[in-house]
C-alpha cells in the first residue's frame, strides 16, 4: 500500500489535535456548556407595553425590553422566568406566534391565594418585570398530525404550537377543556385559525359536558398523531395510559401544571452545614418541602427540576439527581431541592446552608 499523501497526513494531524481538545473536559465544558441554569443565560428587564383581559380571571401582558434591545428568539413550548416587583418568581409560557414582533406575550390566570398571579393582576402599563430565558422543556417535534389537549390556562404553550402548525400547513386537532366557557381564553382566535388551516377545535366544559373522557380524546388521533398535553397531572397520566393501550397516537408529550408525585423515594436526612440543623425528608416528600418546614423563605419556582431556582450547594452525601438543569460537573457540588434526593435509605445529605 502506498504512503498517504500530504493532504491525508494533514487531516490525520488535525484529527489528533481535535481528539486531544475534546478530551480536555474543562475546555469542552467552556466551549459547549450544559443547558442553562439559574445563573446562566439571558436576563433582562421588561416593561409592560399592554394588558389584555382574555377571559374570566385571565390577563395577558405584552412585554418589551426596557433597554429597547431585541428580545431573545424562542420556539413553541418555551417559557420565561418572571420576577415580579415584590420578588416572587414564576414560570410562564410564551404564547402566540414565535418570532413575531418585538414583544413577549404571557397569559396569567389569577389563582385565589396565588402570590405571584394576584400581584400580576394588579400591575399596570409601564410597570417593570425582570425576565430570564427563554427556555424550552416542552419542545414541538415535526408530525403528520398534531392532537393538542389543553386544560384551562394550559392553552398558553399549546397556542404557540398551533400557530406553528398553521404556518407550516400541518393537520391539527385541539381538544380544549375548562370549567366554563367564560374561563377559556383565545377560543375565538383558535376557531378562526382552524377555519383558515387544516385544523379542528373541540371545546368542552365541566358545567355543560362534565369531566373530560380520556379514551374519547385519544381516539381523536389518526395513528400518525403526536399528542401534546398541558394540564393537570391526573389528566396527563390518564391520557398517557390510553395512548399506550391504543394505536391512535404515535408520540406523547406533556407539560404539567404541578409537579409529579415522588416515585421510588427513600427517607433521608438533610444536614445544613452552616447552622448544624438537621431535617428529616420522608419517602413521599421532596427535599424542598421538608426544608421549607424550617426555612419557609427557601427560593423555588417550577418544582419540576428544570428552572434552577431551588439549586443549593452540596458538600456531602450520596444523591439521586433527578433534575434537568445541572451538568454532570455541577452535580458534584449542587443539588436541585425540588426533585433530587438522597440515594440511600436514611443517608445524610449535607447542604451548604
Amino acid at each position: 500500500m502506498s504512503e498517504p499523501g500530504r493532504g491525508l497526513r494533514a487531516i490525520a494531524a488535525a484529527s489528533r489535535m481535535y481528539a486531544r481538545l475534546v478530551t480536555d473536559s474543562s475546555l469542552v465544558t467552556a466551549l459547549s456548556p450544559a443547558r442553562p441554569r439559574r445563573c446562566i443565560g439571558y436576563e433582562f428587564e421588561t416593561t409592560i407595553d399592554d394588558i389584555v383581559d382574555e377571559a374570566e380571571d385571565v390577563r395577558s401582558l405584552l412585554l418589551r425590553r426596557s433597554d429597547g434591545a431585541a428580545l431573545p428568539t424562542w420556539l413553541p413550548g418555551a417559557h420565561i422566568d418572571v420576577t415580579t416587583p415584590s420578588g416572587s418568581m414564576r414560570q410562564y409560557s410564551l404564547t402566540g406566534r414565535s418570532g413575531a414582533g418585538d414583544r413577549y406575550r404571557i397569559s396569567v390566570r389569577k389563582v385565589p391565594g396565588g402570590t405571584a398571579s394576584e400581584e400580576i393582576h394588579t400591575l399596570s402599563r409601564g410597570d417593570v418585570l425582570r425576565v430570564r430565558g427563554p427556555r424550552n422543556a416542552f419542545p414541538m417535534a415535526t408530525a403528520e398530525h398534531y392532537l393538542f389537549v389543553a386544560a384551562g390556562i394550559g392553552i398558553t404553550p399549546i397556542r404557540s404550537m398551533i400557530e406553528r402548525a398553521v404556518a407550516e400547513g400541518r393537520r391539527w386537532t385541539l381538544y380544549y377543556h375548562g370549567r366554563s366557557r367564560a374561563s377559556l381564553p383565545f377560543v375565538a382566535e383558535l376557531q378562526q385559525m382552524a377555519l383558515v388551516s387544516h385544523g379542528h377545535v373541540i371545546v368542552k366544559t365541566d358545567d355543560v359536558e362534565g369531566l373530560p373522557i380520556p379514551a374519547d380524546i385519544v381516539d381523536l388521533g389518526t395513528r400518525s398523531s403526536a399528542l401534546y398535553v398541558c394540564g393537570p397531572a391526573a389528566l396527563s397520566r390518564r391520557l398517557r395510559e390510553e395512548a399506550v393501550r391504543g394505536t391512535a397516537v404515535r408520540e406523547f408529550h406533556t407539560e404539567l401544571f404541578a409537579p409529579a408525585p415522588v416515585v421510588d423515594g427513600r427517607p433521608f436526612m438533610l444536614k445544613l452545614a452552616r447552622s448544624g440543623d438537621t431535617v428529616e425528608v420522608g419517602a413521599q416528600e421532596t427535599a424542598l418541602d421538608a426544608l421549607r418546614r424550617v426555612r419557609p423563605d427557601q427560593p423555588f419556582s417550577c418544582r419540576q427540576g428544570f428552572c434552577g431556582a431551588c439549586v443549593v450547594g452540596l458538600t456531602g452525601g450520596r444523591v439521586d439527581h433527578r433534575d434537568r438543569v445541572l451538568s454532570g460537573t455541577e452535580r458534584e457540588s449542587s443539588l436541585t431541592l425540588c426533585v433530587s434526593r438522597g440515594a440511600v435509605d436514611c443517608d445524610v445529605v449535607v447542604l451548604d446552608l
